[in-house]
């Protein structure tokens, strides 16, 4: 059937999706994914409608930029009037709107100091980035601000970093309890979406930072933002003619679809490296995936950071789930754990009784990848002599500090084929490494 050029459809869901829909109410995350045009957008649309003004959509057209801080007069008025808004732009009838009302320049302005201060503490966590107010004119406190990133005007940032920036100064708006963010991947590089997913998804920063946020519900189109440790707080929306549907993950084979199949994802390509490497933080992957590519050209070893050793069960959990029969799998030897001297309580023995050999499981004897770079390339870097020091994300040796990511980026950058290995790195790891993959 032949509709007008402005007729609206007249799309519905299913009594299935009316009760997934009061789940999600009930939920403190949820995940939506589906295909394009599946209806996650309209969902997210109509689940904002429904539940009210406290309920705040963050649309993809969140893209933006400016240059100076505008000061904002108090309006005690504004949840209701975006809300009013966003109604208004939802029942027009002659296209569909992906607008948000997200404004960086606007959140930033109208946060608290305290909020403020959080912003800057989360966009250094996530990105390392440090944010400061200053003001155009050194030390006249009446010239406007503008917002410093790393010396520079957040004007001159990437617009992935910008938009990150959008979706945290969002999430501390605490005039709102509920968040629905459409495609919270947009823009952002496929390492920013994993630190950007582990830290929404830490109890422990949400209390901190979030204590406001009753629900949070994404629509995403990467597996990076799924639920992986409560996979039933995962739905799949699908439309058929006009009727929208969604159901929710209940069990591993359910997950495995979505990555798999619904997402996009190849087996091949994640599950046929020579061997895998579970690794805790950034520098031990910038440092062993770089070290791997030089030293092992030939083989295809595949290094996933998993930002806190509490994610590395999750990670190992994923790669038995897509493994028929993980004790018989020859993956299960092709697995290895790194973690550092200091890691949770018990967690070795909890990899081990998960079916990775001991064998594969290595602890640093001390508290740091960096104790393990090459001592010609830490010469290089520091000068000959003497012992680093840790403190915090700090690195010392011979009066010289660096924060440990510079320290790693200059280690890889020295690195080469024939540069001598630490003795403890080639004894703990690089030989079992090696044996894995048939060197004799």
């Amino acid at each position: 059937m032949q509709h007008k050029f402005d007729e609206k459809p007249q799309t519905q869901f299913t009594p299935e999706a009316q009760s997934a829909i009061s789940q999600i109410r009930e939920s403190t995350y949820s995940v939506l994914v589906g295909r394009n045009n599946s209806g996650k957008s309209f969902l997210l649309k109509n689940i904002a409608q429904q539940w009210g003004v406290k309920a705040s959509y963050i649309g993809p057209a969140r893209y933006q930029n400016f240059n100076l801080l505008t000061p904002f007069a108090p309006n005690s008025n504004a949840a209701q009037q975006k809300f009013q808004n966003f109604i208004n732009e939802f029942s027009n009838q002659s296209h569909n709107l992906d607008n948000s009302s997200a404004n960086l320049q606007q959140a930033i302005s109208e946060l608290s100091d305290v909020a403020r201060g959080y912003f800057a503490e989360i966009m250094d966590n996530l990105l390392g980035a440090q944010i400061e107010i200053l003001t155009t004119i050194p030390g006249n406190s009446m010239s406007q601000r503008y917002v410093s990133c790393n010396g520079h005007n957040i004007s001159y940032t990437s617009s992935g970093f910008r938009l990150i920036a959008t979706l945290v100064t969002s999430l501390l708006n605490p005039e709102y309890d509920t968040f629905l963010i459409d495609e919270p991947e947009l823009g952002i590089s496929p390492e920013a979406q994993g630190i950007l997913a582990d830290f929404i998804f830490d109890r422990e920063k949400r209390a901190k930072y979030f204590s406001h946020i009753r629900t949070l519900v994404m629509a995403t189109h990467s597996t990076v933002f799924l639920d992986h440790k409560n996979i039933t707080n995962n739905y799949i929306v699908s439309k058929t003619d006009l009727s929208i549907n969604v159901n929710r993950v209940a069990n591993q084979y359910d997950f495995n679809k979505i990555h798999f199949f619904l997402l996009g994802n190849r087996f091949e390509t994640l599950y046929l490296p020579s061997c895998i490497v579970l690794v805790e933080g950034k520098t031990d992957h910038k440092f062993l995936e770089k070290l791997f590519a030089i030293r092992y050209a030939s083989y295809k070893i595949s290094v996933i950071a998993a930002h806190s050793d509490s994610k590395i069960k999750e990670h190992l959990n994923f790669a038995k789930g897509m493994l028929s029969d993980f004790q018989r799998s020859p993956y299960r030897d092709r697995i290895f754990v790194v973690l550092d001297a200091t890691h949770t309580r018990g967690l070795a023995d909890e990899l081990a009784r998960m079916g990775l050999p001991r064998d594969n499981i290595i602890v640093w004897p001390r508290n740091g990848i960096e104790y393990y770079y090459p001592d010609a390339v830490m010469d290089t870097v520091f000068g000959s002599g003497g012992a680093i020091t840790i403190s915090g994300d700090n690195i010392t040796r011979n009066g010289i500090t660096l924060h440990k990511n510079e320290l790693a980026d200059r280690v890889i950058a020295l690195l080469q084929a024939a540069t001598p290995m630490n003795p403890e790195l080639v004894s703990l790891f690089l030989a079992k490494v090696e044996a894995t993959l048939g060197f004799v």
